[in-house]
């Protein structure tokens, strides 16, 4: 018998309620505390981070929700002005030192999207 895979989605939204360049934040429940994280959508395609800059942990948005830059290129954190490419969450400039943000893995089904939680790159966190 094959060991269970360890599975734990967190429903998101359907897919189709979320248009190119919005964002929808969200909370995931950790054992010790909640972190938020979030959901894009970017070149008709969807990626989520958690909303932690890598330059200082504080949150990207200024709890607006709001998540790009202003020409809608880039992933901006508004505290001080790190920038991280939509797709791969890799800083491309700022104080994030070339660090990037930490992954939330996506699962669609049945177009709803879920947070598989289970696989969160929690790094040093």
């Amino acid at each position: 018998m094959a060991p269970k895979k360890n599975i734990k989605l967190l429903k998101l939204t359907a897919s189709q309620d979320l248009k190119e360049g919005q964002s929808v934040k969200f909370a995931i429940p950790r054992a010790d505390r909640i972190t938020e994280a979030f959901l894009i959508k970017k070149g008709g395609k969807f990626y989520s981070y958690l909303n932690i800059c890598r330059h200082w942990s504080v949150g990207l948005d200024f709890d607006d929700n709001d998540f790009f830059s202003e020409d809608k290129v880039w992933l901006v954190c508004k505290n001080h002005g790190a920038l991280y490419e939509p797709a791969t969450g890799i800083c491309g400039g700022g104080p994030c030192g070339g660090v990037g943000l930490y992954r939330v893995p996506l699962i669609e089904k049945n177009g709803v999207l879920y947070a598989d939680i289970a696989r969160v790159d929690w790094g040093e966190m």
